[in-house]
């Protein structure tokens, strides 16, 4: 089944909050619990909370696959800003690029796909404006 980013995501959080409703359940009927059933709900909030992270972790990678920009793009625009930060002479210059890193960071984060390409853009032109 192939999924986008926006199932994944969806997915990972549904896998999430039944992980934490079984640790709620597990704390609260704690003394009335095996130790073998304890250990049972244990793994398998476990095992929920480790799936939540690897179809979080794919949704990210399909957020990029979703979009027009290139990982190559991403990781240009990213080396382009750790060599202009190293090299800048002044502190705005490199508050702009930082600036520019946290604003392409976010739209990875928040999933939005339009965004990526133009932070990717905006991380690149400041990285490489008057260096």
């Amino acid at each position: 089944m192939a999924l986008t980013s926006a199932e994944a995501f969806d997915l990972s959080r549904w896998f999430g909050d039944l992980s934490t409703e079984l640790e709620q359940y597990c704390d609260a009927q704690w003394d009335h619990l095996s130790s073998d059933q304890r250990q049972s709900l244990k793994n398998a909030e476990l095992t929920l909370r480790n799936t939540a992270s690897t179809l979080r972790t794919r949704a990210v990678g399909l957020v990029l696959d979703e979009t027009e920009v290139s990982f190559n793009t991403l990781q240009k625009s990213t080396e382009r800003a750790k060599g202009a930060i190293k090299t800048l002479k002044t502190v705005g210059k490199v508050i702009t690029v930082a600036t520019a890193a946290v604003g392409l960071a976010a739209a990875i984060a928040s999933k939005d796909v339009g965004a990526i390409g133009k932070n990717a853009k905006s991380l690149y032109d400041a990285a490489t404006a008057n260096v």
